[in-house]
């Protein structure tokens, strides 16, 4: 736990009233309230209450730090009015007040790192298992034939795709989606072990989509 902010007399003013409408604004969500005028001006207050303290404690050497996701999700640089527009930055500046690691990322730990992703073959009726290192950009896969080796972007296109299709592997359409979802988690400070994890449940995913293929009359097709 990092160390609280010392707050000189203006800055403890907007930080209390920042906490107040923090409070208020929960309760109204909580109690489903419609919005009207009293939410819109509470909102817009507690955005330049919240502006003001950060222009403040940056003046002072103490900029405010947020998630890496609040940056990204907020579209507007920290500078911006709109950027405190909403709750949860607000929440995030109270946070860093309180302690000013609170807001800290976790590292990117795993990149480099290989994985084993198993998926089941009708064609060769058993496990086959591939290698994924985490890269920068994606993912580098290492098959048993080298031509479908090779580095993917997070969703593992294009080699595990070409992989896939080779064995005529049946798979879910959004495969895609939950790697790269990996990827962010790992990028976003998951450990190794949890990446493996996850990296065997969409193996899993992937086989018992491949083990439940229709029969009869689709044999010759698939």
């Amino acid at each position: 736990m990092g160390e609280k902010l010392d707050l000189v007399n203006e800055e403890m003013k907007l930080f209390e009233k920042l906490q107040v409408l923090v409070k208020e604004a929960r309760e109204s969500i909580k109690k489903h309230e419609t919005w009207g005028k009293k939410q819109e001006e509470r909102y817009s207050e507690m955005a330049q209450s919240a502006h003001d303290l950060h222009m403040m404690l940056k003046e002072r050497g103490y900029e405010p730090k947020h998630h890496r996701y609040m940056y990204e999700n907020r579209e507007v640089p920290v500078e911006n009015l709109e950027f405190y527009n909403h709750i949860h930055p607000v929440e995030d500046l109270i946070a860093f007040i309180n302690d000013m690691d609170a807001n800290n990322d976790p590292e990117d730990s795993t990149i480099g790192e290989k994985f084993k992703l198993k998926i089941y073959t009708r064609r060769w009726n058993h496990y086959d298992t591939y290698s994924l290192t985490r890269t920068v950009g994606g993912w580098d896969l290492e098959a048993i034939a080298t031509y479908n080796s090779g580095n993917c972007d997070k969703k593992g296109d294009p080699f595990l795709y070409k992989v896939l299709d080779h064995d005529m592997v049946s798979y879910p359409y959004n495969i895609g989606d939950l790697l790269e979802w990996i990827w962010e988690k790992a990028y976003e400070g998951l450990e190794k072990n949890d990446v493996q994890k996850a990296i065997n449940e969409l193996g899993e995913w992937i086989s018992l989509c491949e083990k439940n293929v229709p029969r009869g009359i689709f044999e010759e097709l698939l």
